[in-house]
Parts: structure tokens; C-alpha cells; sequence
């Protein structure tokens, strides 16, 4: 497995999809690293205490906590400024799954407004085109910019998703759905069998009673619309652990 999945090694970055994530550097002031006192005080004394508006920094105090259990203390001291959008948080889901509108000067040569999927909400180009039933996987390969000099987990000419299969068995091109789930199919059974065999039917993302669940494998999983998409950095690590397990690796 290449690039960097472990939350030890991105502890500042890996929920930069939450809006709430840039209040982030207020939280980590505010944090106590002491392990005295309930979760829920600590939390809300933190929220309180980083001067964040109390909605996301509630949500982004119990993402430190967290990350304080499994990472250790360590990142509270590393230095870490988020980019920020200056947008609304009603401002930010409107802008989530939106086709591509071109621009006047674009419509005078012709461009016109397409379907997309936006797999990076702070890059204004971070999205690629994709055609209604057309399977998340297949439109980002068609997208032939070179996204594995800055992501040791892309291949060369396959688009910013990692993937090593076409067909959904290896496990590698989850995807995390933010905007527009409304617009996908919903799960067939073999997408749903490959969830529940790779841990994630119970993980609270997913609800067995649902038809679109918030985790997908990109490769089994249609659009007819504009989504917005998170490549998780864990992408393929499930994948490739289970399957080495099973090899006796």
C-alpha cells in the first residue's frame, strides 16, 4: 500500500472535508491532554474554551479527542494552518455536487455545463467530468491529469482515485459521499456484500435498512448527477489488509 494512510501521520489533515475543520488550529489550543475527567466535559470545556462557534467546534473537539487517543499527544504541538474558503456553511453545502458552470467567456467558445464530481472541495480544479450511469471510477480515469506525482497511491493515467481493480474485489476505491448521494444508484447486492465483507456495513455509515449508503466502492457505483466526493486517505488499506490476512501474509 502506498502514500500516507495511517491517522499517525496526518492527524492535522485527515478531516479536512469538515467545514469545522478550520477551527481546527483554536482546538488544539484549547485541548486537555490531561485524560482527567469525563469525554463529554472535556469536549464540551474544549468547544468552549477555543472561542470556535460552539456547533463545529463541539464536533471537531470530539475529532481531537480522538485523535489524542490513537495518536498520542504529539501532534498538538506541530504547527498547522488550514486553508479556508471564505464561505457561509449554507454557502459551502450549496456548492456541494453543483455541475460545472462555465464561465461567459467559456459559453462564447462554446463550453457548455456539464456533470461533475468534485473530489476536492479546497481546489477550485479539483473535480473531473462525469456522463449520467457512468460508474465514479471509470470518469476519473478519463481524467488524465498526472495525480500520482502527488499521490504515491495513483497509478500513472488512471485518475485521482486509487484503484487496482475494475470489479470491486479488491477493496481499494472507497470513496466517502458528501453532496448529492440522491443522484447515485442505489447499492446492488453485490456492492452491498462487498461493504459487509470489508467492515464497513455496521461502521455507522452505513444503514442496513438504506439504499444509498455514505461509504461506496467507486467502481460499483453510478452517478446521474453532480456528487461531491472524499478520497479518504485509508483508501485501499482495508482492502489490502484483508486480503493479506487471508494469504496467511
Amino acid at each position: 500500500m502506498n502514500g500516507q494512510f495511517r491517522l499517525e501521520n496526518l492527524p492535522d489533515q485527515s478531516h479536512q472535508f469538515l467545514y469545522g475543520h478550520r477551527y481546527w488550529p483554536a482546538i488544539k489550543k484549547a485541548i486537555d491532554a490531561s485524560g482527567e475527567g469525563d469525554l463529554y466535559s472535556r469536549v464540551e470545556a474544549t468547544a468552549n474554551k477555543s472561542g470556535a462557534p460552539v456547533d463545529f467546534a463541539m464536533a471537531m473537539s470530539a475529532v481531537a479527542y480522538m485523535t489524542l487517543e490513537q495518536c498520542g499527544s504529539g501532534f498538538l504541538s506541530t504547527s498547522y494552518e488550514p486553508s479556508v474558503v471564505k464561505e457561509k456553511p449554507e454557502d459551502w453545502l450549496r456548492r456541494r455536487a453543483t455541475p460545472m458552470r462555465p464561465s461567459l467567456m467559456e459559453r462564447l467558445k462554446g463550453k457548455s455545463s456539464c456533470e461533475r464530481v468534485i473530489f476536492d472541495e479546497k481546489d477550485p480544479q479539483g473535480w473531473f467530468a462525469i456522463q449520467a450511469t457512468q460508474d465514479i471510477t471509470t470518469a476519473a480515469e478519463l481524467d488524465k491529469r498526472p495525480f500520482h506525482e502527488t499521490d504515491g497511491r495513483c497509478y500513472e493515467g488512471m485518475g485521482p482515485i486509487p484503484v487496482d481493480c475494475r470489479s470491486g474485489s479488491c477493496g481499494t476505491c472507497w470513496v466517502g459521499i458528501l453532496g448529492g448521494n440522491e443522484k447515485l444508484d442505489p447499492v446492488e447486492e453485490f456492492e452491498r456484500k462487498r461493504i459487509e465483507y470489508f467492515g464497513y456495513w455496521d461502521s455507522g455509515f452505513v444503514d442496513a435498512m438504506g439504499e444509498r449508503p455514505l461509504i461506496r466502492l467507486s467502481c460499483q457505483t453510478k452517478a446521474n448527477g453532480s456528487v461531491s466526493i472524499v478520497i479518504p486517505p485509508w483508501n485501499g488499506v482495508f482492502g489490502c489488509s484483508r486480503r493479506e490476512k487471508e494469504s496467511g501474509g
